[in-house]
């Protein structure tokens, strides 16, 4: 990637903070001079000069870009939804959808180091990545991860990394086109047999090597089949006992809960997990994703 492009993409992000009031236009020259003066990237000038409010960075990538909405996508035969439930006020995890033409549509979710701040950056990096350079035919998720990585290295440096999931469903084929980056695996509940598979592509998390060569796979979604994205906190919380939730428990929860809609599953799946931990809240933050095919026509 040359210089000129890393820095369209960095004065991009700057612009976009300035024009919503993220920062002051002072601020943004700022961060200019003290990368070309240190070197640093401009996402860690950002978080280490703390010129950005926490709070107001997550408000903005929810309400203007669109990430972490309940409903994220519904037809006669899809329904997508999604619920993120912080272990403080403000979220490390983001998803969102894009849809890529009229029968394809992506979904991400990622699960980001350090949360915060370097997630609100990582987030709207997604988001120009995915809005402006990958509206193609040939359009692959293991692709879009490669250019994830590389803007995450250029951005941050050394230091921040991210779990993601980059998934293509195509609505017409039911296919569904996925790659992972040191996520938990996708949990896939398949309705005529009543069970749940693991579908896992090993990979290591975004922004720890340049030239790392993601793997993608595919699968199939049949009428009434479910897909469930997670982070790993829908597996990390802990009893009174000191217990852990565990992978175990939320493929029961998936497999119990698969007749519902997505937004009951994801709501009925919450409130197993509160149960659990009663008294010990959540020990980071969880967030799901729910994909559910209708039994009802289509293809």
């Amino acid at each position: 990637m040359s210089a000129l492009v890393r820095g369209m993409e960095e004065e991009y992000l700057l612009n976009l903070l300035a024009e919503y009031g993220l920062v002051s236009e002072a601020d943004a020259e700022r961060v200019v001079k003290l990368r070309e003066s240190t070197n640093q990237p401009t996402g860690a000038v950002l978080v280490s000069q703390g010129i950005l409010e926490e709070k107001r960075l997550y408000q903005f990538i929810c309400n203007e870009l669109g990430m972490n909405p309940e409903q994220i996508f519904s037809n006669r035969f899809y329904d997508i939804a999604g619920l993120t439930i912080p272990k403080f006020e403000v979220s490390g995890d983001f998803y969102g959808s894009f849809m890529l033409d009229e029968a394809r549509i992506a979904i991400t979710l990622s699960d980001v180091s350090g949360k915060g701040l370097e997630a609100g950056l990582l987030a709207i990096l997604l988001a120009n990545i995915l809005k402006t350079g990958i509206r193609m035919q040939n359009t692959i998720p293991s692709m879009i991860l490669r250019k994830i990585n590389s803007a995450t290295k250029r951005f941050f440096g050394e230091e921040q990394f991210a779990t993601f999931i980059v998934l293509i469903l195509d609505t017409y084929s039911g296919v569904v086109e996925f790659c992972c980056a040191g996520s938990p695996p996708i949990l896939a509940y398949r309705r005529k047999t009543h069970q749940v598979e693991q579908l896992e592509v090993k990979g290591i998390p975004v922004g720890i090597y340049d030239d790392f060569l993601f793997n993608g796979s595919r699968t199939t979604m049949d009428k009434g089949d479910v897909l469930l994205l997670y982070t790993d906190g829908a597996y990390e919380n802990q009893n009174v006992r000191d217990e852990y939730y565990g992978l175990r428990r939320v493929q029961e929860s998936l497999k119990k809960h698969a007749d519902k809609s997505p937004q009951k599953m994801l709501r009925a799946m919450k409130r197993e997990i509160q149960w659990f931990s009663l008294f010990r809240g959540f020990n980071d933050d969880t967030t799901f994703v729910t994909i559910k095919r209708s039994d009802r026509g289509g293809s």
